[in-house]
């Protein structure tokens, strides 16, 4: 009887380490994780995105227009970023003649506008106008004019280095930064735009400055053409009594400050200008009003070699400064009427770099005219939508790769709902933001691209993911075994006493002599 109680009650141990703690333990340690794309992620291929985009070649008869769409077609056969659909058709008469009888390009503009959908986005037209001073003629929205035949080389230049910059748009999707990416702030649903006055010595100097309708009246009309791309917030502020030490050398006509010293001066502006206050970054641009004591303050070049007075500066993804010089006639009636035009000019020649806007090289026998007012040309604007796009869509592959592979190689990570949602809408967005891209829609690719780069950051920042802490398996080993070892080996030792029990034999074999 004895032998039959100590059987059953090993069997009950048995039994409720199985049947009840090995599943609680399984319940309790369970790690919830929502199933994700894998296989949709391990497929991406950055290197294989690229935009088509619409060129209709206008001629004034069809052998031009072949050779014109020819070249161009030659041009950038080879890209794999950029994809040309090129139309080709032959100037109606009545469009002929206004364009050979007025005299002024943008006279001719708008006569092709008239005409031609120029609005619309991602497209462009080149356009043959025999009263040409030049070969190639182009201007703020989306038409290019040139003279004849003989201009098809300058064409596909000014097309590759001023249009399209197909260089740039890889620079853009790829994971090492080109030099245009190491100077353009990063992609992001909006930007502050902060104006910031420095006025060292107030006491000494009265400054004549509206920084409010300044930046309302230049930045403003510049980022109201960007709405497809960025949400914008425009602030100006007044830092007074921020002195600096520039340790500048007297040179003749003035003084020069050492550009070794301008991150110190950067440093200071950080420090006073309180712009960190949101999560979205931030396009710092400062008026550094130099004292009547330095004025005028021009700036050294790394290589030591004295410039003309220079009197600013740009600090990549961060912002640009430019130097206000009272002239001695100011400094003697101790009042500072700043150049308006000439200070703002300066800060919208930084915001284009900073945003993405490159520099445009001259071209022989092309003209670009310069702009009139203080906004991007049409085919800037173009030019910008699709390098955010490439870039939104890279940004977000490499992010999801990222987390996929963690979440592959820590397998108790916990992947919650708001993750799991986060990553599929991604994974789908650039689905769609490559469909519209290969379909030359620019402003849908570039809206769910946004929308892929947005899930994807959320996805690859969500707190939950570093909820617990995770260790290596061998230190969960370490753990586990002086746990459940000494509570488990007594049990196994009892399986065999308990089957030899449940079949009759005897559990214990009787000694003889």
């Amino acid at each position: 009887m004895q032998e039959a109680n100590r059987m059953w009650a090993s069997a009950s141990f048995v039994g409720v380490l199985i049947i009840i703690g090995l599943p609680l333990w399984w319940k309790t340690t369970e790690v919830y994780r929502v199933a994700l794309p894998y296989d949709k992620i391990n497929a991406f291929e950055t290197d294989s995105h690229y935009i088509s985009t619409e060129l209709t070649v206008l001629a004034n008869d069809d052998e031009t227009a072949q050779e014109v769409a020819r070249q161009i077609e030659k041009a950038f056969q080879e890209s794999d970023v950029i994809k040309l659909k090129i139309t080709k058709k032959i100037i109606p008469n009545k469009l002929q003649h206004l364009l050979d009888s007025v005299a002024d390009e943008q006279e001719a503009l708008e006569d092709v506008g008239a005409a031609f959908n120029i609005k619309k986005h991602n497209t462009f037209y080149v356009v043959q106008r025999k009263p040409l001073y030049q070969d190639v003629w182009v201007g703020t929205e989306r038409v290019a004019f040139f003279r004849d035949i003989k201009a098809c080389s300058t064409i596909v230049k000014v097309l590759e280095k001023w249009i399209y910059q197909p260089s740039v748009l890889i620079g853009a999707r790829s994971e090492i930064a080109d030099a245009a990416r190491q100077v353009r702030f990063p992609s992001g649903p909006g930007y502050h735009v902060v104006l910031s006055v420095v006025h060292p010595r107030p006491q000494e100097l009265k400054v004549n400055f509206n920084a409010r309708d300044a930046i309302e009246d230049y930045i403003g009309s510049f980022v109201d053409e960007l709405t497809e791309l960025h949400n914008f917030t425009l602030k100006s502020q007044w830092l007074h009594l921020l002195d600096f030490d520039f340790e500048a050398t007297e040179v003749p006509g003035g003084r020069v400050a050492g550009a070794e010293r301008l991150p110190l001066l950067l440093t200071r502006l950080e420090e006073r200008a309180a712009t960190h206050v949101s999560e979205r970054p931030t396009l710092n641009l400062a008026l550094y009003v130099v004292p009547c004591r330095l004025a005028p303050l021009a700036l050294q070049r790394y290589d030591k070699e004295i410039p003309p007075p220079v009197q600013a500066f740009m600090s990549p993804k961060w912002g640009g400064v430019v130097f206000g010089n009272p002239t001695p006639e100011e400094c003697e009636k101790q009042v500072y009427t700043p150049p308006v035009n000439l200070i703002m000019g300066t800060f919208l020649s930084q915001l284009r770099k900073l945003l993405g806007i490159t520099d445009k090289e001259a071209q022989a026998g092309a003209r670009l005219e310069a702009l009139r007012r203080a906004a991007p040309r049409a085919w800037e604007r173009d030019a910008l939508l699709r390098l955010r796009a490439l870039q939104q869509l890279a940004s977000a592959e490499t992010s999801l790769r990222s987390l996929a592979k963690l979440l592959g190689e820590i397998s108790n990570i916990v992947i919650n709902d708001e993750v799991g949602a986060s990553i599929n809408l991604a994974v789908e967005s650039i689905h769609r933001a490559t469909e519209h891209m290969e379909k030359a829609d620019l402003l849908e690719a570039h809206r769910y691209s946004q929308r892929a780069f947005l899930a994807a950051e959320t996805a690859f920042m969500e707190p939950s993911l570093l909820a617990l802490l995770y260790f290596p398996d061998d230190q969960k080993y370490a753990i586990y075994i002086p746990l459940f070892l000494p509570i488990m080996f007594p049990v196994v030792l009892s399986l065999k006493n308990l089957l030899l029990w449940f079949r009759g034999k005897p559990v214990h074999k009787e000694k003889t002599d």
